[in-house]
């Protein structure tokens, strides 16, 4: 079971008081601080903490690999080190422990490095799209038989985008600790934000900035868990975890970088991991103040 200290590390936070409970999906079966990361990119490794020399292996696009340790800019693999920027940390996924769910509709949260979606279910029907993991979309048909099933996702719009194999996802579990004394307040100049319970902080973590960000008092509400598609240049399906602000500004899990702490050209106002979007949904609810400086 990943410890508190674990799911921190995952997340990028660096803060906390005894008063975090990470959600029980977060909680998933894991030894006690190992975790893994996906490769955003075909990505060089390093034997130390210096790119300027020559890499002595790479990673594949969507491979996974084990973390050991973080250094600021840099994590520590097996193999070697790798910049931090283009290794997003995931939870574990084993395709042994999948199980198929035959009534739809539900929720669904891509387990592996990545999903495929596909315009019918063969494994080499034409790509719509992928979605990384932590993407999150709405089950609404499936196709049980060997080997492993197919589920059919919506769009945005409740149509069909696609069908995808069944293995790739889990079912999602969403755990509500809303409450009147909780609040956040986002740091645009430092790139941190902090969750307050009253006045005491119990987490902080880095996150980017994207489109549309206003500094001001807000209250917050609950958009959707996922599903949603964001463009800009390319196309995101599966964006997860949204909670909404202000004039339409959001807070929502992305699966395509890992720059959590700088700005971004694009996506939404708020950008963290899928991991910390999804404790922070079922944390933050409706009605909770959101201060943004």
């Amino acid at each position: 079971m990943l410890s508190r200290r674990s799911f921190l590390q995952l997340v990028g936070a660096s803060l906390a008081a005894t008063a975090l409970r990470p959600t029980s999906s977060l909680l998933a079966a894991a030894p006690s601080e190992v975790y893994q990361g996906r490769a955003l990119t075909a990505l060089p490794v390093f034997a130390t903490r210096n790119e300027s020399v020559a890499p002595i292996a790479h990673l594949w696009p969507d491979s996974m690999t084990t973390i050991l340790y973080r250094d600021d800019d840099w994590y520590q693999i097996p193999s070697g080190w790798v910049r931090r920027d283009d290794l997003q940390p995931m939870l574990p996924y084993d395709s042994r422990a999948y199980q198929f769910v035959q009534d739809a509709p539900f929720w669904a949260e891509v387990a592996a490095p990545v999903a495929s979606v596909r315009t019918y279910c063969a494994a080499d029907a034409p790509l719509v799209t992928r979605i990384g993991h932590g993407g999150v979309s709405r089950v609404i048909d499936t196709l049980p038989g060997e080997p492993n099933g197919w589920y059919a996702i919506a769009d945005q719009n409740g149509g069909l985008l696609g069908w995808t194999q069944g293995m790739f996802w889990r079912l999602v579990e969403m755990e509500i600790k809303q409450g009147n004394s909780h609040s956040l307040y986002v740091d645009r100049k430092r790139g941190l934000m902090t969750a307050y319970d009253g006045v005491n902080p119990i987490l902080e973590a880095p996150f980017s900035e994207g489109v549309g960000l206003q500094a001001g008092d807000f209250t917050s509400r609950r958009g959707v868990i996922g599903g949603m598609r964001w463009q800009d240049g390319k196309i995101y399906e599966g964006v997860s975890w949204q909670t909404v602000f202000g004039n339409g500004q959001t807070i929502a899990g992305v699966y395509w970088h890992n720059r959590f702490g700088h700005a971004v050209s694009g996506g939404p106002a708020v950008q963290i991991t899928p991991l910390l979007a999804h404790w922070l949904y079922g944390w933050l609810g409706d009605n909770i103040h959101i201060v943004v400086e």
